[in-house]
């Protein structure tokens, strides 16, 4: 548990396991406890790195809009800290995003890339969906009411079933001392809406594994497959009864699919 002085921020980080190193970047509002189910898994092969983006968790921002290049910047910077000069690159959803122009700017830096749950860009439908939350997050509504919004676009009508797992995840989130502001929400909301990769994806030359849940409402699996048709060395996965957070919903899965992809090895 430390922190790396990087690109004018205080970058929190941890490091969990030996070997190759694979670098966990997470998605929107997301930190670095979004591995916490597939850590002990996927540690098992690979050194992991794991990090808080800017304006999540424990990386505070200047208070200045940022976009993905910025970002990019954050994560290629972390790993020169680190003195790592090629590692496995995943990213989730807009971590997805960072991982993709990681893989498009500093190509010799990336050994295999996985991509999940994340797309070439974002829809229109989505772009108002995250300004309206960030809207939402902002104005006088509790924040529980807030995330009870938020979380119906990452998991599958079944992971709703189960009231008291949902009662129990959205009280962790409550409580979580690091909880990201409205601020930091829509700073990052905005650096998402921004992106585009589509006229970019044919410079990705690693070998890449593309997931996405079957059931994902958020970034359809139609989306993904755009994503992985634009690169040289992409294959797809899609992962069945999962939406968006594959590694929180389906983590045996998620952890079995990137340890196969990435080390040849699946859980024991």
């Amino acid at each position: 548990m430390s922190f790396a002085e990087i690109n004018d921020i205080e970058c929190y980080y941890e490091i969990h396991g030996e070997g190759r190193p694979l670098l966990l970047i997470g998605g929107l509002s997301s930190d670095s406890q979004t591995w916490s189910l597939v850590l002990n898994e996927l540690k098992k092969c690979s050194k992991l790195i794991i990090f808080d983006n800017r304006g999540s968790g424990r990386t505070k921002d200047p208070g200045s809009p940022f976009d993905i290049s910025v970002m990019t910047k954050d994560a290629v910077m972390l790993l020169e800290h680190l003195e790592v000069k090629n590692a496995d690159i995943l990213g989730h959803s807009m971590g997805g995003y960072i991982a993709q122009e990681i893989a498009i700017t500093c190509p010799t830096l990336v050994n295999k890339l996985v991509l999940a749950s994340t797309a070439s860009g974002t829809s229109e439908r989505n772009k108002i969906l995250f300004r309206d939350l960030a809207k939402l997050y902002k104005s006088d509504v509790p924040y529980e009411t807030f995330l009870k919004e938020f979380i119906v676009w990452l998991f599958t009508p079944e992971y709703f079933e189960d009231k008291d797992k949902v009662d129990e995840f959205i009280k962790y989130l409550v409580s979580y001392p690091y909880r990201q502001s409205s601020e930091d929400f829509e700073r990052q909301a905005e650096a998402y809406i921004g992106y585009s990769s589509l006229d970019k994806l044919n410079k990705i030359q690693a070998e890449t594994l593309v997931m996405t849940g079957e059931k994902d409402i958020l970034i359809l699996p139609e989306e993904t497959d755009l994503l992985a048709s634009g690169m040289p060395h992409a294959r797809t996965k899609h992962v069945a009864n999962s939406a968006h957070s594959i590694q929180t919903e389906s983590p045996g899965v998620f952890a079995d699919e990137v340890r196969s992809f990435i080390c040849g090895k699946t859980t024991e």
